[in-house]
């Protein structure tokens, strides 16, 4: 049987070179136009389990569900996404949309706790995946717990596996024996697949150096819902939040998009901010979007600073972020850990929104060429923020259509229809056996 081969096809017809500049790109991704192959007699049928209904991978689910050549069944550990929960992040209540669950065949296994050991689901698993018959089984991670159960049953019915997860190596610091442990376990766990699908630079080296053979490593780049914002960036009417939050027309805007948490420091921003009244003759305000348990304390530090061109919009559903990157100048993601991927910056460069991100966000390889879609920082350093936000906004003064454009078209190789053709072809090449690392 043929090994599952690097992504040869993204889109009928289209030939894109996406070449990542700088010397910290180690890989390049080549997208080639081939001939059109007719598609199988028989529908390959894919089965994916997924913890939850996700407003990032549902949109990739109805894709794989339109293709003739796919035949598709989502298993969800819990919808509890679309009936409602608590977002201990967001220190709010978090509802997403039912159109999450359409347009593609779906069920939900349990509504208990998809981490516990003994969780319930992993019995219905075993029958619903025997009574579906799939040709393959696709998990998006090694946690929660239903990921592991998923190996297991898979392994019992002769299912091939397949991975494609926020998998990376630079998103924290790890201590020796952390690196050690976690290794282990990793190479353990990934010895029992039959494929992988990095969603990016830092995943696919992350998958090498465990040992996964580069031809067992396709391609299905990381995405927001591209197709409702690029309706979203067609429909945009700059200036409305500019003018409900009485911010100068003539203002430079600095955005800060997710979590007011910990790891996403947004502290670094507001540092930076205070510290810089204006840049290129234009007062510098910023407005931070989201809900997290720092909000009160970086509101005290903004009125303590005396500073009141900082702004503080709360969460906003993603039918609404249209109006916020159409009044943004430039994004910031300042994160310390845990940044796996940043899919905020994918939202903001398709609006054409340039973005800076610290060192530890795990889209920079990707998404950000220097001086062209924006810069990276080193992590917590507000004074380098400081001096990458004047040096853009500079730039933007002369190079505001042409940062837009770059920004745009970087971002397009990293859409829905990209992720779910680097699914299907992951298909094709698919080996019966699971994969033997050296």
């Amino acid at each position: 049987m043929p090994c599952l081969a690097t992504l040869k096809n993204v889109a009928d017809g289209i030939t894109v070179s996406a070449l990542n500049a700088g010397p910290q790109i180690a890989w390049q991704l080549k997208v080639m136009a081939t001939p059109v192959r007719e598609p199988p007699c028989q529908p390959v049928r894919l089965a994916v389990v997924s913890s939850h209904p996700i407003q990032y991978q549902c949109p990739i689910w109805q894709k794989l569900a339109g293709r003739p050549d796919t035949t598709l069944r989502v298993f969800f550990g819990s919808d509890f996404s679309v009936r409602g929960y608590h977002d201990k992040g967001f220190g709010q209540t978090v509802q997403w949309a039912d159109s999450l669950l359409a347009g593609y065949d779906h069920q939900s296994l349990s509504s208990s706790p998809i981490n516990s050991f003994f969780f319930a689901g992993s019995l219905q698993l075993l029958q619903r995946l025997r009574d579906f018959q799939p040709t393959a089984c696709l998990i998006n991670g090694y946690s929660p717990l239903l990921y592991w159960h998923t190996v297991v049953v898979c392994r019992w019915l002769g299912i091939p596996l397949i991975m494609r997860a926020e998998t990376t190596d630079v998103d924290r610091h790890r201590g020796p024996l952390h690196r050690v442990l976690r290794d282990t376990v990793l190479k353990i766990f990934y010895a029992q697949l039959s494929g992988f699908l990095a969603i990016g630079h830092n995943s696919r080296q992350h998958y090498q150096r465990l040992g996964v053979r580069p031809q067992r490593c396709g391609l299905a780049p990381y995405c927001v819902d591209s197709d409702l914002f690029e309706q979203q960036y067609k429909q945009r009417v700059p200036g409305k939040l500019r003018q409900s939050l009485s911010i100068p027309s003539a203002a430079l805007v600095v955005l800060f998009s997710g979590k007011l948490i910990d790891k996403k420091d947004p502290f670094t921003l507001l540092d930076a901010i205070v510290q810089l009244p204006t840049v290129a003759g234009r007062p510098v305000h910023s407005i931070f979007l989201g809900d997290g348990n720092l909000r009160q304390s970086l509101e005290q530090k903004a009125r303590e600073s005396a500073c009141d061109r900082v702004h503080f919009i709360g969460w906003q559903p993603q039918e609404k972020l249209g109006e916020v990157y159409a009044d943004a100048d430039m994004l910031v993601l300042p994160s310390v850990f845990s940044e796996t991927w940043g899919l905020v910056v994918n939202e903001a460069m398709q609006f054409g929104v340039p973005c800076i991100v610290s060192d530890r966000v795990g889209c920079g390889p990707d998404l950000i060429r220097d001086s062209e879609t924006g810069f990276i920082f080193p992590h917590g350093d507000a004074a380098a923020l400081r001096l990458q936000i004047a040096k853009l906004a500079s730039m933007l003064v002369s190079k505001r259509e042409q940062i837009h454009a770059a920004c745009r078209d970087r971002v397009a190789l990293y859409s829905v229809a990209a992720a779910a053709a680097g699914i299907a072809e992951a298909l094709t090449h698919l080996p019966s056996a699971r994969i033997s690392l050296p």
